[in-house]
């Protein structure tokens, strides 16, 4: 049996994407606080673009570490008396750029794939991420009493998506400038 080196193991992995994606998600939650119009939801959000490009990339190790960071924080920080909306919301979070992703493409996964993806393809996945992404959560949010205005959440969050989406590659595309083939 070959050995594999330290940071092909899929603990190494999972730790790194999650730790990553709760950087990232504190960062933006922290600097951001303006753009929380409704709740549950910010009028730019970059980790929601993030997460769906880490379930393109990491499949369902990427979705494992969403709703890692998005149990956590809920418990600790958003919902530390209601844990059921903490689990529900993290359930959500990981399973929005699943079902888009099985939507457009017909599947859970891209197998080798991401390299040929266009731009039009993956707007497509872009939106449909967006949509789906900002219901359930705001359905959950919604369901839970903990608002009243479920469209008002979902429009806010809509756009949030939408922005953190193209904001994500924006920055991917100029990370890739940076980074050899």
């Amino acid at each position: 049996m070959p050995s594999t080196n330290w940071y092909e193991h899929r603990t190494f992995q999972f730790m790194a994407l999650t730790l990553a994606f709760a950087t990232l998600y504190t960062i933006n939650n922290a600097v951001t606080p303006f753009l929380h119009l409704v709740p549950g939801a910010h009028l730019v959000h970059i980790p929601s673009g993030v997460k769906f490009l880490m379930v393109l990339i990491f499949s369902f190790m990427g979705a494992l570490s969403i709703a890692t960071v998005s149990l956590v924080a809920g418990l600790f920080v958003y919902f530390p008396n209601d844990h059921a909306v903490s689990m529900e919301l993290a359930l959500v979070n990981a399973a929005s750029p699943l079902i888009a992703l099985k939507l457009v493409t017909g599947t859970f996964r891209l197998d080798g794939f991401l390299e040929h993806l266009d731009l039009n393809c993956l707007i497509k996945m872009g939106l449909v991420f967006s949509l789906v992404n900002s219901a359930l959560n705001q359905l959950v949010i919604f369901w839970n009493g903990l608002t009243t205005d479920f469209l008002s959440g979902f429009e806010v969050m809509f756009i949030g998506d939408i922005t953190g989406f193209g904001l994500s590659l924006l920055l991917l595309k100029l990370s890739a400038r940076f980074v050899k083939r």
